[in-house]
């Protein structure tokens, strides 16, 4: 089973698609996320940057991993590039109430920004103040 290394580096694509290959396809298999877990000790959650997930799905995922697994969770489009930070406080409640069904598998909430955006300080840090009070998770912005 993979674990982070004494230094904590993690290795993880975003997404657990398994190749033909390695895919387990016979009526006991495990789920693709089962099997990924086997190869990696990390994953990035790309599917909530479209669509949102039940918190259940959230705890569902983690119940599936090894203990020491980590998701790094990116956040919605709607919050990153089309509100770019600014009027989604409800929108990033819903995302964190969901997302912290990982519970201590929850490794990083990954804010990735549009190209296009340009840095606005006082934006940047409503949002940033915003998402620390409501979380423990590490940010990690792109």
């Amino acid at each position: 089973m993979p674990v982070a290394g004494k230094n904590g580096v993690r290795i993880g694509i975003a997404g657990w698609a398994m190749p033909a290959t390695l895919s387990d396809k016979s009526p006991e298999a495990q789920s693709h996320l089962e099997q990924y877990s086997r190869y990696f000790n990390a994953v990035e959650i790309n599917s909530s940057f479209y669509r949102p997930h039940r918190r259940h799905t959230y705890q569902r995922w983690g119940a599936s991993v090894p203990p020491s697994f980590r998701f790094a969770v990116k956040m919605p489009k709607l919050i990153t590039h089309e509100r770019r930070l600014s009027r989604c406080a409800a929108e990033l409640g819903e995302f964190l109430h969901g997302a912290a069904g990982l519970g201590e598998k929850l490794g990083v909430l990954l804010v990735q920004l549009p190209a296009s955006v340009v840095f606005d300080e006082p934006v940047t840090r409503d949002f940033l103040e915003l998402l620390t009070a409501q979380t423990t998770a590490k940010i990690v912005c792109e």
